[in-house]
């Protein structure tokens, strides 16, 4: 045994320094020059996102790079950075917080970083954290990856009580100068469960009467605070083997419902869903295109009406 340990000791010994001269050292900062170059390409790339500029938005990434929701949905940068277009009152606001720079390589280096996003027409933020990998190229720094991942917090003493408003009967009608009949029927039953433990919202969703081939799609939906994060969250299922979750915000009067969608083919999709109620029998639903949403059965923006009692026929 002793000679085995020797021998072991000995081969070690011989291996190890060749293998810590074959590591490459990282460093803990970039060079000065580097580091301001990064952080000006940055604040280029974020001011560029905020005038929807596609096109100079497009050219802060390098060919192959990629975005990485915080729901693991991977999409091609020029299909994301796409989706961004618009004008600046479409943009959602973002608000980076603090960040870290670390060299991988000299021409390599790792920013992490928290970002607040808040969505138009909203002002409470969305908290998370992304990392961003940037490549030299040339005399340039450019985008090759960018992570996303949400950051907990607590809410401000909201709780499920506050969504008393949405127990009855609801019927999703076109806003002034939609096409009525491109937009698919929607109706909605909401009810508290036996122990008042979470709502639960039966919807049927009808195509619109110009589909060639009609499909009614039933949905339910619970929502209920999950004690485990700290928050209101919603699980809904519905009869074409869609089935999705979310997280609920409160900004005033208006809710923030974010989550993953996992279409029947095991496609998933990020959705953002602000409901606005105006203290009476109407809600307006908003929904925010996200990069990676390929769900195009709901309209960007519709009312929800409260109709006599008789729930979702």
């Amino acid at each position: 045994m002793r000679v085995a340990l020797c021998l072991a000791a000995a081969i070690l010994g011989g291996w190890l320094p060749e293998i810590a001269a074959a590591e490459p050292a990282i460093r803990s900062e970039p060079p000065a020059a580097d580091a301001a170059a990064i952080r000006a390409a940055a604040a280029a790339y974020r001011a560029a996102l905020v005038k929807g500029d596609v096109a100079a938005s497009r050219r802060m990434w390098t060919a192959d790079g990629d975005v990485v929701d915080g729901w693991g949905n991977v999409l091609p940068a020029a299909d994301a950075v796409a989706a961004n277009g618009g004008t600046a009152e479409e943009q959602p606001e973002v608000r980076v917080g603090e960040t870290r720079l670390r060299s991988i390589t000299p021409d390599v280096v790792l920013e992490d970083g928290t970002v607040d996003v808040v969505l138009p027409g909203t002002a409470t933020p969305l908290e998370g954290w992304f990392s961003a990998i940037w490549v030299k190229q040339g005399n340039e720094w450019k985008l090759a990856s960018l992570r996303e991942a949400e950051r907990p917090t607590t809410l401000h003493g909201d709780s499920l009580d506050d969504l008393e408003w949405m127990v009855g009967d609801w019927t999703l009608v076109p806003d002034d100068g939609a096409d009525a009949d491109a937009m698919p029927a929607m109706k909605m039953s909401v009810r508290w469960d036996a122990g008042r433990m979470f709502l639960v919202r039966d919807m049927r969703l009808t195509s619109p009467t110009t589909a060639a081939e009609p499909v009614t799609i039933d949905v339910q939906q619970r929502i209920g605070w999950d004690p485990l994060v700290g928050r209101i969250r919603s699980w809904s299922f519905a009869t074409d083997g869609t089935r999705g979750e979310a997280t609920w915000f409160r900004d005033g009067t208006s809710w923030i419902t974010k989550g993953t969608t996992i279409l029947a083919d095991g496609t998933q999709e990020t959705t953002v869903h602000i409901s606005s109620y105006d203290g009476r029998d109407r809600c307006v639903w908003r929904t925010i295109r996200e990069p990676f949403a390929a769900d195009d059965r709901m309209p960007v923006r519709a009312t929800w009406v409260r109709t006599p009692k008789g729930g979702v026929k």
